[in-house]
């Protein structure tokens, strides 16, 4: 019902950032910032129009060029993995969670991901699509995006999992950089990968580790893992 009432509203969302964006022209406002043109360009994709979709994703991706910051960077690179070929849009994805990492925008980041795993599975690489989808659930969940929470569990769903609602009294507790932290590590990377992938030094990311291990009331990795599972176990 959620993928059913998103594509409903996908033509009144495309109209509607089509209006702030013409506004946006209208007063010369060029700040890539500002801009809504990722939105409108995910918008354009849904309903097929590839062509507008690619002419708004490239005016957008020389604003973000022009202003040189992660945050419009990533956001750019979205519109383009959405657009590219099926041998193209991995690295694109990844380059884009790169730019994410220097940022303190988890929902944004959410998006991308979510964005690069409904690719994989299109593709038909569901179990990268599953890495993808999780992580983004796991972040919608934490900050309370319920329909984008919802969207991301009926894509993981159709890859063929299903996993259990996060318990609020624990998961929420953690801010967003401890929660991508503790996704990290849970995942398998090393306290030195999650550093290197977050821009953050070991000592931050250990910093980090101890308040999620009080939070969740663990002791060890193995919890963590296991407090972060998908299915619980």
């Amino acid at each position: 019902m959620a993928t059913s009432s998103a594509k409903a509203a996908t033509p009144v969302a495309a109209a509607q950032f089509g209006r702030q964006q013409q506004l946006l022209a209208e007063l010369a406002i060029t700040d890539a910032d500002l801009s809504p043109a990722a939105e409108l360009a995910e918008a354009y994709t849904r309903l097929g129009r590839d062509d507008e979709a690619r002419e708004v994703a490239a005016a957008f991706t020389a604003a973000a060029d022009a202003k040189g910051q992660p945050w419009p960077l990533a956001r750019a690179l979205r519109t383009q993995g959405l657009l590219a070929a099926d041998a193209d849009f991995p690295a694109i994805f990844d380059h884009a969670i790169r730019l994410h990492a220097q940022t303190l925008d988890a929902f944004e980041t959410a998006r991308t991901r979510l964005a690069y795993g409904e690719r994989l599975r299109r593709a038909r690489n569901r179990v990268l699509a599953r890495e993808q989808l999780r992580t983004a659930l796991d972040i919608f969940e934490h900050l309370g995006a319920e329909p984008w929470a919802d969207r991301a569990n009926a894509e993981l769903a159709a890859t063929g999992e299903t996993r259990r609602r996060r318990d609020p009294a624990t998961i929420d507790e953690l801010t967003p950089q401890e929660l991508q932290i503790a996704l990290a590590l849970a995942g398998g990377k090393t306290t030195r990968e999650t550093a290197a992938a977050l821009f953050l030094s070991p000592k931050t990311v250990e910093y980090h580790l101890r308040h999620v291990y009080q939070k969740l009331g663990i002791h060890s990795r193995e919890e963590l893992a296991q407090a972060l599972a998908p299915d619980g176990n």
